[in-house]
């Protein structure tokens, strides 16, 4: 035994790493295939070398590895945990840089095997958006040159990924002068692989007019206490009221189960307040929402 076996064997005892109940499973299932007088063999000779090497195993793949290998460090970040069943991995990345413009385009995928179509689905949906946004970008080049400045990026994160739930947001930034932000929200019930819009999670059609309500109230609490904010709400005569929430209108599920509503830069206010959300509790809307999302993180 080499001085690295003998230090690793020592630290992974200190860290009282034991065997996955996976592993474990595995292992009973393969004695109790056995005769019996070779299983009580096995239990007393082979179990605790199992488990020691499980432990070292563990121990370098979450404690060693990651500490001495950059490169295994960020592969073991994209793996998602194993009762995560989705995963998000970027398939293409589009970069460009001169003096007066700057492009960054992630585009991710979805590997989902048991929610095959509505993976699919979105994945068209981005590949279509950010060729688009690219083929836009090039143009932009190519007619404006020296004479301007410009910027587009796109990114993105997972918001949620359970056995229930999954949602990917996806977000693009362009700069022309001054810059704007605008968000893409994809959902997945894993209870049925469909993806889900926001009219999909309320069992009555008058959700738009209840959770716009809703919106609205808020916003003009937020301007009642503070003066310097500004929202496009009863104010017809600048001409771009805030109207209603549509049923393809961006959503996401917070970490409490509640509703949230955000909104594009410009969208419902000017600028400077950037772009604007609104939770609303969830026992606030109950009645209206069907069953199976008033629980979702339970």
């Amino acid at each position: 035994m080499n001085k690295f076996d003998k230090q690793l064997r020592k630290t992974a005892a200190k860290e009282n790493i034991t065997a996955p109940e996976n592993v474990k499973a595995e292992i009973e299932k393969t004695l109790n295939a056995l005769p019996e007088k070779r299983i009580k063999t096995m239990h007393i000779r082979i179990l605790p070398r199992i488990a020691a090497a499980a432990a070292c195993f563990l121990f370098v793949m979450l404690f060693i590895l990651p500490n001495v290998s950059v490169t295994y460090a960020q592969s073991f970040e994209n793996i998602p945990v194993l009762s995560d069943i989705i995963r998000v991995v970027t398939i293409r990345n589009y970069f460009y840089s001169d003096d007066y413009h700057e492009m960054d385009v992630d585009i991710p995928k979805i590997d989902d095997a048991e929610n095959s179509e509505a993976a699919e689905n979105i994945n068209k949906d981005i590949t279509e958006l950010t060729e688009e946004i690219v083929k836009e970008f090039y143009k932009e080049v190519e007619d404006i040159g020296n004479n301007g400045h410009g910027a587009v990026y796109v990114d993105y994160d997972i918001v949620t990924n359970t056995d229930k739930w999954f949602t990917l947001k996806l977000t693009v930034t362009s700069v022309r002068g001054s810059g704007s932000v605008y968000f893409k929200y994809y959902h997945i019930d894993r209870s049925t692989g469909k993806n889900v819009y926001l009219a999909d999670i309320f069992e009555t059609s008058d959700y738009s007019t209840i959770i716009t309500e809703n919106v609205k109230e808020q916003m003009r609490q937020q301007m009642k206490s503070n003066s310097d904010l500004t929202y496009w709400v009863d104010s017809e005569d600048l001409g771009f009221d805030f109207a209603a929430v549509s049923d393809s209108h961006n959503f996401y599920f917070d970490e409490n189960g509640n509703l949230v509503i955000p909104f594009d830069k410009y969208e419902v206010a000017p600028g400077y307040m950037g772009h604007p959300e609104f939770t609303i509790n969830k026992n606030e809307i109950k009645k209206i929402m069907k069953d199976k999302y008033t629980n979702i993180f339970k």
